[in-house]
């Protein structure tokens, strides 16, 4: 009788709260990204566990009405003020980018690249990284994923530093 009891508990789908981001509650999947009450939680590898993140505050959008520029402005400003509107606005506010939006931002003065899935406003580290500005300037304009994971897959310090530029999605 305990057996099929004990079955039973196994078998069991997990319970909402199993799935709920607690930062240093396990996770399932690395790198595996959670939206939930107001911040993103990202499953990173502490030590030998896979762990929740403390989350990121998600920012609301402040003009969810933007519309996308479908051609592309000739000549880039170097100013960070210059960004490019998000193509969409995402349900829970989060803002979207495509590719060639992220690669209008490919130099030290205004530095942007997409990692697993998200985009990051790197500008403001490229002199701070323990590794040299050239291994952020590699990646500036582009879908920096594979650089970045063949670097620091694994690594929740890494991955906590990488948070602080979160400026939102990248948009498939």
């Amino acid at each position: 009788m305990a057996f099929v009891a004990m079955v039973a508990v196994l078998l069991a789908p997990p319970s909402a709260d199993a799935l709920t981001p607690k930062a240093g509650a396990t996770c399932l999947k690395l790198g595996q990204v959670v939206d939930f009450q107001g911040k993103r939680f990202t499953c990173i590898k502490s030590g030998s566990k896979k762990v929740w993140n403390k989350g990121i505050v998600i920012k609301p959008s402040t003009s969810p009405s933007a519309k996308a520029s479908v051609t592309p402005s000739p000549s880039v400003s170097p100013s960070r003020t210059s960004s490019p509107t998000p193509t969409s606005t995402a349900t829970n506010g989060v803002r979207e980018f495509t590719l060639a939006q992220v690669s209008a931002h490919n130099s030290a003065s205004s530095c942007w690249s997409a990692i697993n899935g998200d985009v990051y406003d790197l500008t403001t580290w490229i002199g701070q990284h323990p590794g040299g500005a050239s291994a952020i300037q590699r990646i500036c304009g582009t879908d920096g994923t594979q650089s970045f994971n063949n670097q620091h897959e694994g690594s929740g310090k890494v991955a906590r530093q990488l948070s602080q530029f979160y400026i939102g999605r990248l948009k498939s």
